[in-house]
């Protein structure tokens, strides 16, 4: 008497299907909870380029990241304006905060800013996020 085939699902086909099933799961969550930077797309600025010829960069935006190291008016008008330590070149640049941002900005505090060059050589703050 003949004998017949098994007609199961072979241990062999059981993991390769749940690996499929962990592999949806896990790709489909990481898509779902990366995280995106706001500042995508933005260019760091160069310190060299900026410390050379601030002018020839006037009217430009792009992204800087630092810690802020002091006040450097002392008047109580609407702007403000804070020396910043960049990280990756470790010298200072003046940044003007607009008071339509309305941060709470201390000292020691890092943060990832998007700046315009101003004329002046000064970078006013269109967007900051704490770092």
């Amino acid at each position: 008497m003949a004998r017949r085939a098994q007609s199961g699902i072979k241990p062999a086909h059981l993991i390769a299907i749940l690996a499929l099933l962990a592999g949806i799961i896990v790709g489909g969550w990481s898509l779902l909870n990366r995280g995106t930077d706001p500042m995508t797309g933005l260019t760091p600025l160069s310190m060299d380029e900026y410390l050379e010829s601030s002018n020839a960069l006037s009217g430009n935006t792009y992204k800087i990241e630092g810690t802020i190291d002091n006040r450097l008016d002392s008047w109580k008008g609407s702007d403000r304006l804070f020396s910043v330590q960049i990280s990756e070149a470790g010298s200072f640049v003046p940044v003007l905060v607009p008071a339509s941002l309305e941060a709470n900005i201390q000292r020691g505090q890092r943060y990832v800013l998007k700046v315009r060059v101003l004329e002046t050589g000064i970078l006013e703050v269109l967007q900051l996020l704490k770092a």
